[in-house]
């Protein structure tokens, strides 16, 4: 038999629902990655490719790094589910609020403090290979970015704590307001400061994403006060989810910087190479993914709370089907003209034609796992919102053993084509297990319904790639037609096989 009338209008509903929430981050990234493209174009253009640019990359990278790896990631993995329980009495939710942002202050000021004191030999490990003269500049610029540790976490916590009220454009227009704070301090202060105004746009500009949220949390009623209630039932539950949640939400930046460490092995230019192709592949992820299991994230979050296992598989039937109709397109276009792509936002100057294949090998590579990548992380939000920090964590840790495994062995035939590949595998793998794990959790399975929606992307990417080979014979030379027939062609294909699906969402909007 078919699927259930109520099941149908649940999964309408759900789709319904990402769709009109998600959109909301998708437009303001379609704003603030261009965004950064800008700053960095600045940046290059005020102070070139310098070893004071070196000392500045370097001096950001360590402090990024760390709220990334333990803080900023983590939090919102285990505040969100924890808040959800809270959200129905204003003046709890705000002592609640209030104390996770005094613990926040207190531990990252304490950091902070404890690596100002070791600023000196922090500099000499992550910058060995600089003169004297450049790690002190490096130390200067590392003590000036200090507080973007603290500035971030507190961000994420008013970004989970606005998330769980279904609020979700602020805590996105935050990324907006630092790249205008970095390029208004590069412009205003560079004759002044010289390469220290970049340092001072980071901080600064960190700052102003918190000065933008308050009128939100008042706007929610989410107010800020002296409180430090150690003994709440939420602080309890939360430093059960804390350690599983920190393990899981580091597996993605520990297997980036794993595979680029390995990388260093290979001929000069392919770690840039890398980069670049991680750079292209890292955007339709952003703009389609993250949406979608945000918003998801949150909304399982409370259905969870009240047992809707009903809601909750059509959430997440919704979601898959959403990542699928939007990556698999992503992921044929990039496998087929990530070239063309890349000699268009790269191909100048220094960078030549042999940078370009480089990069378009570590760019496939990235690009088969794209949809497996965004799929890896949705299942980890699942079972975050079901307050299950362990199962994505254990998977994550075996996932980084065989990332070092795969990477090392395929990079000695394929370079770095075999390092992005080993994120593509290591990506499935993840994938695949967290499913099976779900559903002996569970007992979800995608319906019918699903399962067809897929299929149906599936086969018009296929459609998609063989168009757009025949284009590529027939427009070989001409990089901006190439492109744009690539993209009517993907208009044209998906927007016919899911005229009606479209139809239906933009008349419910």
């Amino acid at each position: 038999m078919g699927q259930k009338i109520s099941d149908i209008d649940s999964a309408h509903t759900s789709t319904s629902d990402i769709i009109k929430k998600g959109s909301v981050i998708t437009i303001i990234t379609m704003i603030s990655r261009p965004l950064g493209y800008i700053r960095e174009a600045i940046q290059a253009y005020l102070f070139g490719a310098t070893l004071l640019v070196d000392a500045f990359i370097v001096a950001f990278n360590f402090p990024e790094l760390i709220q990334t790896l333990f803080f900023s990631g983590a939090t919102s993995a285990f505040l969100v589910p924890v808040c959800v329980h809270f959200m129905k009495d204003h003046e709890e939710y705000s002592s609640i609020y209030s104390t996770f942002i005094n613990i926040s202050i207190i531990v990252t000021v304490s950091i902070s403090l404890l690596f100002l004191a070791f600023s000196h030999g922090i500099v000499s490990i992550i910058a060995p290979g600089f003169s004297s003269e450049a790690k002190q500049i490096t130390k200067t610029l590392f003590i000036i970015m200090l507080p973007v540790i603290a500035f971030h976490t507190i961000l994420s916590v008013i970004k989970a704590f606005l998330n769980a009220k279904d609020h979700f454009a602020a805590p996105e227009l935050s990324g907006i307001v630092w790249n205008i704070a970095f390029i208004l301090s590069a412009f205003l202060l560079r004759h002044k400061l010289g390469i220290y105004s970049l340092a001072v746009g980071v901080t600064v500009g960190s700052l102003l994403q918190i000065a933008i949220q308050v009128p939100f949390l008042k706007q929610f009623n989410i107010r800020y006060r002296m409180v430090f209630n150690l003994q709440h039932p939420a602080l309890v539950e939360a430093k059960n989810l804390f350690t599983g949640a920190l393990i899981a939400t580091s597996i993605v930046p520990i297997n980036s910087f794993v595979g680029r460490v390995i990388a260093s092995y290979l001929p000069h230019g392919e770690v840039a190479a890398l980069s670049y192709a991680f750079r292209i592949f890292i955007l339709p992820f952003s703009l389609f993914a993250v949406p979608i299991y945000t918003v998801m994230f949150t909304k399982l979050s409370k259905l969870f709370h009240s047992q809707d296992w009903r809601g909750i598989n059509a959430h997440i039937d919704s979601s898959l089907v959403l990542i699928a109709i939007t990556l698999v397109p992503c992921t044929v276009l990039l496998c087929s003209v990530g070239d063309a792509v890349i000699r268009v936002l790269y191909e100048r100057g220094a960078f030549t034609g042999n940078d370009t294949l480089m990069t378009n090998r570590a760019l496939f590579g990235y690009s088969v796992g794209l949809i497996f990548y965004a799929l890896s992380i949705s299942f980890v939000r699942i079972f975050n919102s079901f307050h299950d920090m362990k199962t994505p964590a254990i998977i994550g840790i075996s996932s980084v053993i065989i990332n070092a495994i795969l990477a090392s062995l395929l990079m000695v035939p394929f370079r770095n084509l075999g390092i992005s590949l080993a994120t593509s595998l290591v990506s499935f793998y993840n994938f695949v297990l967290l499913y099976i794990f779900l559903k002996k959790k569970t007992g979800y399975s995608p319906k019918k319904g699903t399962i067809r929606e897929i299929s149906r992307s599936l086969i018009c990417g296929i459609i998609l790639l063989i168009t757009i080979f025949v284009s590529r014979q027939l427009f070989s030379e001409n990089l901006v037609v190439i492109l744009f027939t690539c993209a009517a062609l993907t208009l044209i294909i998906y927007g016919f096989a899911f005229k009606k699906y479209y139809y239906f969402f933009l008349k419910k909007k």
